[in-house]
């Protein structure tokens, strides 16, 4: 054998004789692990006793929510009554449309005696009701309320106002006296109140008289005319400025219940204080010469209408009985309601029943 080949196989026998080095270190690691293990703490709890307490906790934290179920689960509930019905949020169909139809709609069902009527909502700026609203009918006292609101606009609150001979001589007697002074705030309130003919024509002399001096009754009226034309009264007109009939077929003034109503609607919004006196039945005013006279409200019904803001009634051969009245329905819920061409009783049954529809169309919104 060459040399070289016997040095070689020394060299691997050598190889062979000698421990591997890595094998040698895996032992030592082994060792020294198993060493480590063996001396750990007597007292360290086992993992399987770790586990079982982690359950425990869990279970007391998730118990509330998940027991109940559980226990449901494997309970018989055939015979359990629940402790109350458990509605849905959004009814049925069925029961929704069941009480939409036991319900009557307002306004359906109503008869009234007036010939003419409209009832306003304010808030809404919508019509609740029409029965020919648009005809044109004598308007009696009910022209007063223009009457009032310009003389407000053309005389201060007060401005002394002197009941001459032409006042008295108007169709009526509301006790004023011949040349008694009134402010003009106070002689409105008597004239709105108890519809007092004589007062109307004072207010309208005084007012005139600063538009024409010649003929300030006639002047006022057609001062009246164009106030009415400014608030698009278009079908209301004035003939003179208390409402009596001219004669047994012209009426003193003509309109339609849609123009009373907003007539009465624009007092209510821009000049409410006209308006305040019509809310009692009874009020004593004086005149600047110390003398008083207790108003008596023309409207009986007053104390029947829930939150009155105001009200005036009309009523003359021609025209037949009117009344339109302004009242509180809810929380600032205002409406009006006009009614023309009834009798002198039956206005105010139909305002009542109008009343009480409007109360019912504001219980179902």
């Amino acid at each position: 054998m060459d040399s070289e080949n016997q040095t070689e196989l020394k060299k691997d026998e050598n190889m062979d004789t000698q421990p591997d080095e890595t094998v040698t270190e895996s032992i030592e690691e082994i060792s020294s692990t198993n060493t480590e293990q063996e001396i750990q703490p007597e007292h360290a709890v086992p993992v399987v006793q770790q586990l079982v307490l982690l359950g425990a906790i869990l279970l007391l934290l998730l118990g509330g929510t998940f027991t109940p179920k559980i226990i449901a689960f494997f309970q018989n509930t055939s015979d359990t009554v629940p402790a109350a019905p458990i509605y849905s949020d959004t009814p049925s169909q069925s029961l929704n449309t069941t009480k939409e139809s036991s319900q009557i709609k307002p306004f359906s069902e109503i008869s009234i005696t007036g010939k003419s009527a409209y009832v306003w909502d304010m808030q809404a700026q919508r019509a609740l009701y029409k029965k020919d609203a648009g005809q044109q009918l004598p308007l009696a006292s009910v022209t007063k309320l223009m009457t009032a609101l310009v003389a407000h606009e053309l005389l201060s609150e007060d401005s002394s106002i002197t009941i001459h001979n032409q006042a008295i001589l108007q169709d009526g007697d509301s006790g004023l006296l011949r040349n008694e002074t009134f402010k003009r705030a106070t002689l409105s309130d008597l004239v709105l109140m108890s519809s007092s003919n004589d007062g109307a024509y004072a207010l309208a002399v005084a007012a005139g008289g600063l538009l024409q001096k010649a003929n300030p009754a006639d002047a006022f009226v057609h001062a009246m005319n164009i106030r009415a034309e400014e608030l698009s009264l278009h079908d209301t007109y004035f003939k003179n400025p208390t409402g009596l009939d001219i004669s047994e077929s012209i009426g003193g003034a003509y309109g339609t219940a849609k123009d009373i109503a907003f007539l009465m609607e624009y007092i209510v919004v821009n000049q409410p204080n006209i308006l305040e006196a019509t809310q009692d039945n009874i009020k004593r005013l004086y005149s600047k010469d110390g003398i008083y006279h207790d108003a008596i409200n023309t409207n009986y019904h007053i104390d029947e209408i829930p939150g009155l803001i105001g009200s005036k009634t009309g009523y003359t051969d021609l025209a037949g009985g009117n009344l339109v009245i302004a009242f509180d329905a809810g929380l600032n819920r205002p409406m009006v309601i006009s009614v023309l061409g009834s009798t002198r009783q039956e206005r105010f049954t139909d305002v009542l029943k109008l009343v009480k529809e409007v109360q019912n169309y504001v219980a179902q919104q």
